[in-house]
Formats: C-alpha cells, sequence, structure tokens
C-alpha cells in the first residue's frame, strides 16, 4: 500500500477516502447529509469549500469517523517552532493518566499560596493562546500538585484537589485547541475527578460545559443541549438566589448552549438562549468584571457569541452587521479576542469581501497565533482566499499561508 501524508491532503481527498472506506457511493453520502449528490461531488473535488463546523461534523458522523479525520488535525509541524506545544502532549497525557497513583514528585512541595501563583501565570499564557508554554510547564505542575494533595493535611488537601482540577483544565485547553480530542476528553474526566475531592458546587456544571463541546464532534446537538439544560436545573437555586458565581456558571451554559442550538441550526433556539444569557450578564452588574470559573460572562463576550451564532447559522450578511458593532476592551483575553476577528473574517468571506477577510485573518493569527493557526476553519478560510487569486498570491496572502501551513 502507498504511503500518503494526510497532512498534504485536501478535505475533499479525505472525504472521499472516508467515503470509499465506508463503502457508499456519493447518492448514499448525500442522502445521509440532506444534500443533493452534486454537492457531495463539489466537495470531493475541492470545488466547493466544507467551511463550516456543523457541516464537517455531521458529514464526520455519516462516515463514521472523527471530524479530526476529515479536517487533517492535529496539525503537526516540521520545525520545532512550527511544532510548538505538540511536542508536550505526550508528558501532559502521562500525568492525566496517573492521576490516582502515588505522588512521584521528589523533594518538597510549594505552599498554597505559591501553587495560586503558579496556576494564575498558566491562566495568563492560557488567556493568551500561548499553548505551547502551557504544555512546557503544566505536566510538572500537574505532577507537583498531585502530590501536594497526598502530603498536605487534611484542611488543605481539598483547596489542592481544586488547585489540581484548574491545573487540569489548562491541560484540556492544550489538548483540545491543538486538536487532541481523545485527550480533551480524559482531561475533562480528570477536571470532574480532582473537582469532586475539592466539593466545589459548581463542578458537575462545569464539567457539563466542557463535556457538551466534546459531543459536538458527533453531532450529537440535542444531547449536548440535554447535558447543558441539566447542568443549568442543577444550580437553579443558586442562580435564583443571586450568586454571582451561579450567575456566571448558569450565562456560560446558555452561551454553550447558543452555540450548540446555532450548529444544530435551530435560529431560534440559538437566539433564545443568547438572550438568556445576556439577561445574566444584567444581572452580574458591575460583577462581571470578575472572570469566574474562566467563563468570561461580560457584555463584551455576549456580543462577541452574537456574531459567532451569525456564523454557525451560516449568516454572513448578519454576522458581518454584529461584527460591526462590537467593542472589544482593552486587555481583552486574546483567546476571545482571536475566535472574534476569525468569526469577522468567515462572514466577511461569505460576503465576497476578500480583501477585509484577509485583514480580519491577519489580526486573529496577530493576536491569537496558535489558537489560529490549529483553528480548521482558518485554515479553510485561508484555502479559500487562495483559490479565489485568478493570478499569483499576493504577498500577504502567501505569508499568511506559509505561517498557517496551507502553502
Amino acid at each position: 500500500m502507498a504511503y500518503s501524508d494526510p497532512a498534504a491532503e485536501s478535505v475533499g481527498t479525505r472525504v472521499r477516502r472516508a467515503r470509499k472506506r465506508v463503502g457508499i457511493t456519493q447518492t448514499e453520502l448525500a442522502r445521509r447529509v440532506d444534500r443533493a449528490r452534486s454537492w457531495v461531488s463539489e466537495i470531493e473535488d475541492d470545488s466547493l469549500p466544507l467551511d463550516s463546523i456543523a457541516l464537517v461534523n455531521t458529514l464526520a458522523k455519516a462516515l463514521h469517523v472523527h471530524p479530526n479525520e476529515l479536517t487533517g488535525r492535529p496539525y503537526r509541524g516540521d520545525t520545532l517552532a512550527e511544532d510548538q506545544g505538540h511536542a508536550g502532549i505526550v508528558d501532559i497525557r502521562r500525568q492525566l493518566e496517573r492521576y490516582d497513583l502515588g505522588p512521584e514528585w521528589a523533594g518538597a512541595v510549594r505552599s498554597l499560596p505559591e501553587f495560586r501563583t503558579a496556576i494564575e501565570q498558566i491562566h495568563e499564557l492560557r488567556r493568551g493562546t500561548r499553548y505551547g508554554e502551557v504544555a512546557e510547564s503544566v505536566p510538572d505542575l500537574i505532577a507537583e500538585i498531585q502530590a501536594a494533595t497526598h502530603l498536605y493535611p487534611p484542611p488543605d488537601r481539598r483547596a489542592a484537589f481544586g488547585l489540581l482540577s484548574t491545573a487540569y483544565r489548562a491541560a484540556d485547553s492544550v489538548a483540545y485547541n491543538l486538536g487532541y480530542a481523545d485527550l480533551s476528553v480524559l482531561a475533562i474526566g480528570r477536571i470532574r475527578w480532582a473537582g469532586e475531592r475539592a466539593d466545589d458546587i459548581y463542578n458537575e456544571a462545569i464539567f457539563a460545559y466542557l463535556r457538551s463541546r466534546n459531543l459536538w464532534a458527533s453531532a450529537s446537538w440535542n444531547d449536548a443541549l440535554a447535558v447543558l439544560d441539566k447542568a443549568c436545573a442543577g444550580i437553579e437555586d443558586e442562580y435564583t438566589a443571586g450568586h454571582p458565581e451561579a450567575l456566571a456558571v448558569w450565562g456560560g451554559l446558555q452561551l454553550r448552549a447558543a452555540i450548540t442550538a446555532a450548529r444544530k441550526n435551530d435560529a431560534d433556539e440559538a437566539w433564545s438562549r443568547h438572550r438568556l444569557a445576556a439577561e445574566t450578564v444584567t444581572r452580574l452588574g458591575a460583577r462581571q468584571r470578575t472572570n469566574y470559573y474562566e467563563l468570561s460572562i461580560n457584555q463584551p463576550n455576549i456580543d462577541i457569541h452574537g456574531v459567532a451564532i451569525a456564523v454557525e447559522l451560516g449568516d454572513g450578511p448578519q454576522a458581518v452587521r454584529r461584527a460591526q458593532s462590537v467593542h472589544l476592551p482593552k486587555g481583552i483575553q486574546a483567546s476571545r479576542a482571536g475566535y472574534h476577528h476569525l468569526d469577522y473574517a468567515r462572514g466577511l468571506l461569505w460576503c465576497g469581501r476578500r480583501d477585509d477577510a484577509l485583514a480580519e485573518l491577519e489580526q486573529a493569527e496577530k493576536i491569537a497565533p496558535m489558537l489560529v493557526r490549529n483553528h480548521p476553519m482558518a485554515q479553510q478560510a485561508v484555502r479559500t482566499l487562495l483559490g479565489s487569486e485568478r493570478y499569483g498570491y499576493g504577498e500577504r496572502l502567501r505569508r499568511l499561508g506559509t505561517r498557517m501551513q496551507v502553502l
């Protein structure tokens, strides 16, 4: 059998291979995804871009593969700089696997205040989408905090488990954003395990928030919504009482439900959930400045999600209109800003505004390079721009394509 490098293949080639592997015709695949046979043919010929996460996931479900098999993720590089973050995956996986074993940390462990400082430093790296640096540092941090859960006296052990849950969440950020879906599932389980031992009353809700994201991979939209609604019900008393943590978590669950409904192509449900999240921000008032559970439940994020929902619904004009009124405050997380500029670029591209789309993609990559370079829709947007160039690539687009490893 001839060897082929999957990373060098087009999306259409991967779809065709997956279809042939399950032994179905283009007509049958079209029936499974409720499309015309000509649509499948154009996808396989790369004459039509597969520029929707929902479509990728729906196709993958119909072909009995994980979406990564169609998008080619994770996107490994050929040099140390291009492969940043991926080399740390092995050590992250090892720490997640040995979560319930005895400590292997040699020597004394730091104090709780020192661990909190270290966790905040990891948070800053994660917020800045500096996943390579997170991947390098989080395995040792997990190992040391895990040792602390064994060595600390009982009163401090619960707090150590809370910090361990947070460290596991940083590991999940690396795994999910670099395309290691199986590792993300494992990490989310560890977040839940440690959170239970920390006696965090919002642990199950945070677990649901993260779990629903992985249910997207199998286009299990109804299951994801059920998980999120169950989590909302579980904190309803605290939410009704106006506890700020409950308001933030409930708002985060509603935003996650809004994106889920949009990917399900249920516009009414998506915008209804978005309004519920906006009401939560109103109830938080000045307290929205506190980033409870790293969920960013504040007005700018509500506005950013408004653009994202329009994109997920495939409504380019509405995405552009909404994006034009979004104000990104100084100091906003790079991950939030990066996603916003990427969504804005996709909306502009669908409206035929290629130069503006390129500018937004450049801005997204400048703000959050590792996030954007490892995002399948960013890669597809760059490929679409490259395919629209009739007389050779412009210098800006060529440089972007090279950095994104699509040239």
